[in-house]
């Protein structure tokens, strides 16, 4: 049974008049009559009564209904997943090297970059994103949400610094030491999730990660960056060891779930 018979069918049940189903489907009312009996005699049962007020569906025509309206519904996904391109809006600090490939070898995503979760949810309601990766947060009214993975954040200093010759370093070390973070709303160092006490620090907050590494390149003072981040940061200047029991969540955004969907479907296949 080809595809424009199950449209038909459905059109059909949507109009519940053959002549307004064929105008709309672009065909003879016989056209669409006859494809109907051919629906009937493919699977042997009546599908609709006729009426003085249309054509209602029987009791046999509702459960094909139901199950031909979720084929219908499943193959608009397919197709959509094939033909569309996915506008990604993205944290600036997540590890971007393999999205980064995949957004110059595949037509299928374009990658857009803010500086916050919360200002790449914003363009999501608004319509200007298909997709959001970003810091789990609180989830707004109509919006979907998957779980990608956990990445943890890592303590860097100068290699001057004195605790290139701690073996460990303890919550105690913590509170003697100088932090600069990021200021919201980019994505920061969630203390009530890492179970830190922020007011038991000492916290200067600036505007970019670069200025950051700027000013503890020349003095004793520590960034929290996120595992991905390190990457980026000169190893003869800085040393990197992991901040005990202390991660970010990374997520996935959509309005829709098709659209979380496809982005896996094409992440899976990338090569």
């Amino acid at each position: 049974m080809e595809i424009d018979y199950i449209e038909d069918f459905l059109e059909v049940v949507a109009s519940k008049s053959y002549n307004k189903a064929a105008i709309k489907q672009n065909i003879s009312t016989p056209g669409i009559k006859k494809r109907i009996t051919q629906i009937e005699a493919y699977f042997g049962y009546k599908l609709f009564n006729a009426t003085h007020q249309g054509v209602h569906l029987t009791s046999d025509g509702i459960k094909l209904y139901e199950r031909l309206k979720s084929i219908k519904q499943q193959i608009d996904d397919l197709k959509n997943t094939e033909k569309s391109l996915l506008k990604v809006g993205i944290i600036s600090n997540f590890p971007l090297d393999r999205l980064s490939e995949m957004n110059k070898q595949t037509e299928r995503i374009r990658l857009i970059p803010a500086n916050s979760t919360t200002s790449l949810l914003n363009q999501l309601q608004q319509d200007e994103l298909d997709l959001v990766i970003g810091e789990q947060t609180e989830l707004q009214e109509g919006i979907c949400y998957e779980y990608w993975f956990d990445e943890p954040f890592e303590l860097v200093f100068s290699k001057n610094h004195s605790l290139n010759q701690a073996e460990t370093i303890s919550l105690n070390d913590l509170n003697q030491q100088h932090f600069y973070l990021l200021e919201p709303p980019g994505d920061t160092f969630d203390f009530k999730k890492n179970q830190i006490d922020p007011k038991q620090l000492d916290l200067s907050y600036v505007k970019d990660r670069e200025s950051i590494m700027n000013f503890i390149a020349t003095s004793d003072s520590v960034a929290i960056c996120p595992q991905s981040y390190i990457k980026k940061v000169n190893s003869d200047i800085y040393t990197h060891i992991k901040l005990p029991n202390a991660s970010r969540t990374i997520g996935i955004y959509a309005k829709k779930q098709q659209h979380i969907n496809q982005f896996f479907n094409i992440l899976q296949n990338f090569n």
